[in-house]
């Protein structure tokens, strides 16, 4: 999926957005605060559109999937831990979370189980995932997909975790960079680019977002540095 380039006055108000608290999570059972076993926890996301939301996991592969989610292009809303019942293989009614749903732009929700690969190849979890792919209504989800750590790309999960550190506005640096964008006239390096925009390094996190919001865009994968080259982002 792709969208369409942000209008300048839209990626500074995208940037931007509002000072409210993050609403509560949406979460259908209690997550737990700590655990001595596994990596628990919250994160924020959405404060630079002006609309705050938390969500939990309960391991470090929930979080870095929230992560991707959260800045997949398309998509506009993930919540978490969402119930739905079953049948079980005995005939008996059973309940199970669903750790994701991920909303796009479009309407279609996707319900994802999150599971390490070796627990994921197992038969009884595969039956419990059909059943509860069979038990999803469309006022759920319109699909269920189960996400492992192998399927998780490493460069762009480092990408989208530096988006999400940048993601807060500093409107100055955000006008300056982006007035910068039209005298891009050949690639360049991120700190020429910042030269040229007259922030110096201290704009390097202004120069991220306009990555992340398709401004400009780097000819090397992986994170955003001062070295990665950058040139403007091509509409065709």
């Amino acid at each position: 999926m792709s969208d369409p380039l942000p209008e300048v006055e839209g990626v500074l108000s995208i940037a931007q957005g509002g000072g409210l608290p993050p609403k509560p999570s949406r979460a259908e059972r209690a997550i737990p605060r700590k655990s001595s076993h596994h990596f628990v926890g919250q994160l924020t996301f959405g404060e630079e559109r002006g609309e705050g939301k938390c969500l939990g996991f309960e391991s470090k592969l929930e979080h870095d999937l929230a992560l991707l989610l959260i800045y997949t292009p398309g998509v506009v809303d993930v919540y978490e831990q969402v119930e739905v019942f079953y049948v079980k293989a005995d005939g008996k009614h059973a309940r199970h979370f669903i750790d994701y749903v991920a909303k796009e732009e479009g309407g279609r929700r996707t319900a994802v189980l999150v599971k390490p690969h070796h627990r994921a190849i197992r038969a009884d979890f595969r039956d419990i995932a059909a059943r509860v792919a069979c038990a999803v209504s469309p006022r759920i989800a319109d699909r269920v997909v189960i996400v492992t750590e192998k399927m998780l790309d490493p460069g762009r999960l480092a990408l989208v975790a530096q988006f999400h550190a940048c993601r807060f506005a500093q409107p100055e640096f955000d006008a300056a960079v982006l007035a910068a964008v039209e005298r891009i006239d050949e690639p360049l390096p991120v700190r020429d680019f910042l030269r040229l925009a007259g922030t110096g390094d201290a704009g390097f996190h202004a120069a991220v977002r306009l990555v992340r919001f398709g401004r400009i865009e780097t000819l090397q994968s992986g994170i955003v540095t001062l070295s990665s080259t950058v040139r403007r982002r091509l509409v065709h």
